[in-house]
């Protein structure tokens, strides 16, 4: 007997484009990464990163915005922000839905974050203008966080002080795994690190 999808078609046809989308900017950003290794993120253009792409410098700048966010940008964060919105949207509290969404995290996606992950460490501990938009993006993240907070549910400063304190977790989880070769997996030391923060409220 013959099955139909009855999905949306629309629906597959995004999630496709979405798939195609992050296996560019996954391709751009290796390009991009390599060249900033082999001769120093302030010696390399953009125009220069389109090349070895085999992209338009216009497609990069879409896809990335500047510079600084070929080394910051991860191809899957989109995704994984609005799985913690999502979650907090349906009850859980900030610490609790970033930790909710890295134990459900498929092992693929826990390596693709790994991937690339200590150069992009090394770069933005070098060059100041990465470190500061690094601070600008955890910022604005932030802020995504706690506007998906229902109204009336948190107070508002103690909200912006769970979103902050949970991507500084985050941050030191990242530091440590960089720090510490035998620290276990990326997704393992983060999820220790936000459950670390959550036992100390």
């Amino acid at each position: 007997m013959e099955t139909r999808d009855h999905r949306d078609p629309t629906t597959k046809r995004d999630g496709l484009r979405a798939r195609k989308r992050r296996q560019a900017e996954r391709r751009i950003q290796t390009a991009a990464l390599d060249l900033f290794e082999r001769h120093g993120f302030d010696a390399v253009t953009v125009e220069q990163v389109a090349a070895e792409a085999s992209v338009s410098v216009i497609t990069i700048y879409r896809y990335f915005g500047t510079k600084e966010n070929l080394v910051l940008q991860d191809p899957s964060e989109g995704e994984l922000t609005d799985a913690i919105i999502e979650a907090i949207r349906t009850g859980y509290d900030i610490p609790a839905a970033v930790e909710h969404v890295l134990e459900r995290l498929p092992a693929e996606r826990a390596e693709d974050a790994e991937r690339d992950a200590r150069v992009r460490i090394r770069l933005a501990s070098e060059i100041p203008a990465i470190a500061g938009a690094a601070h600008i993006r955890a910022r604005a993240r932030a802020t995504q966080l706690v506007e998906a907070l229902p109204a009336g549910r948190a107070d508002r400063l103690d909200a912006r002080v769970q979103a902050l304190a949970t991507l500084a977790a985050l941050e030191a989880a990242t530091d440590h795994w960089n720090d510490a070769p035998n620290a276990g997996t990326l997704r393992d030391v983060s999820l220790t690190a936000v459950r670390t923060l959550r036992t100390a409220r």
